[in-house]
């Protein structure tokens, strides 16, 4: 029989976990109640039924080194576009090995937190040793001859001390004790058209924030310094300079299209006190004006106010940190949800 551990690893995953095909009724419920943020609706929470053909998931791990300094960008998401290419090759060589395989639209954390594999956190993010929640996860479902070598079932394990430190730094979206509301996530903000002008005041980063993973004290302490073409490629003047087809290659086509990277470069630019992004994002008003005004309106009145921009610029290497005032954010989650709006995203094509 075709060894998928060795294929994976081939593909560039550091770890794999073969398990099999059952319904998630209890996220399926959660979801359905709208627990979770829309993106989450068109994941199959019962893979039987999406997949009647299958008898296993392939859950693959591709773990990333966070940078020292995330003010430009977290290292998950050029670490989520390396670990959709893997998948792309892993698909790859089990159609060589003659093995159907398709792409897994299913909720990886659930899956494995409910194997006993990795735990929950209060930040909904997995934490699987010895790589904390610093992981990006892949799956593919596959007809695989019987018997079939699943992963063996482990005994769930508590990590999560709900220290509360998550909490301190996040915008309001994590609640303690495993509550998380994905309406007060800065994620769901981010990806607005526009961008609700709370959420650009207290933009942390380009695509979204992950301050939550350097403060909890049981991820390993292994930062890097971004590397130099992820700081020259991502910089919000590149990008208002037209550099976004690099921008994809980084991070994803899907991340890196105008409505999401440019209109959030915008932002950031202003954020970060960038008075040399004015005579770009004026440029940008006369030709595209009326898709980016919200945008557009924000930053030029503060990089035009060169105080304001000094406060911002300062703010946002303090790391300065408030929840979000959104008339939709509401504290509805009473039970344990599964997923937030992080996760959702990982399943999205790049």
């Amino acid at each position: 029989m075709t060894d998928v551990f060795a294929l994976a690893k081939e593909a560039g995953f550091r770890e794999s976990f073969l398990l099999p095909v059952n319904p998630y009724t209890d996220w399926t419920r959660h979801r359905n109640d709208g627990v979770f943020h829309p993106n989450a609706n068109p994941l199959a929470g019962d893979p039987q039924e999406a997949y009647p053909w299958a008898n296993a998931v392939l859950i693959c791990v591709l773990p990333y080194t966070p940078y020292t300094d995330e003010t430009l960008v977290a290292s998950y998401y050029p670490a989520s576009n390396q670990g959709y290419h893997a998948m792309k090759r892993l698909l790859s060589l089990l159609k060589e090995a003659g093995i159907h395989a398709e792409r897994a639209e299913t909720p990886y954390r659930e899956q494995l937190a409910s194997y006993g594999i990795g735990s929950r956190m209060d930040n909904q993010l997995l934490y699987l040793e010895p790589y904390g929640t610093y992981l990006n996860l892949q799956g593919a479902v596959l007809a695989l001859p019987e018997p079939v070598p699943y992963t063996p079932r482990r005994e769930p394990q508590e990590v999560c001390d709900h220290c509360g430190l998550c909490k301190t730094v996040c915008f309001g979206a994590i609640l303690g004790d495993y509550a998380f509301d994905w309406t007060r996530c800065v994620h769901t903000y981010l990806e607005g058209d526009p961008i609700p002008e709370d959420a650009m005041a207290w933009m942390p980063s380009l695509l979204g924030c992950m301050r939550c993973q350097a403060v909890c004290p049981k991820n390993p302490k292994n930062a890097v310094p971004i590397p130099e073409h992820v700081r020259e490629t991502l910089d919000p003047v590149a990008i208002l300079k037209g550099n976004r087809r690099e921008a994809g290659d980084l991070i994803g086509k899907n991340l890196a299209g105008p409505n999401r990277l440019l209109r959030q470069a915008i932002v950031l630019a202003a954020n970060r006190g960038r008075t040399d992004a004015l005579p770009y994002l004026l440029k940008l008003r006369e030709t595209d004006g009326e898709r980016f005004s919200g945008e557009l309106d924000y930053a030029i009145s503060l990089l035009q106010n060169e105080s304001n921009a000094a406060i911002m610029n300062c703010r946002t290497k303090r790391g300065d940190s408030g929840a979000l005032n959104s008339q939709s954010a509401t504290a509805r989650l009473n039970s344990r949800p599964e997923v937030n709006c992080c996760e959702v995203g990982l399943n999205t094509e790049r």
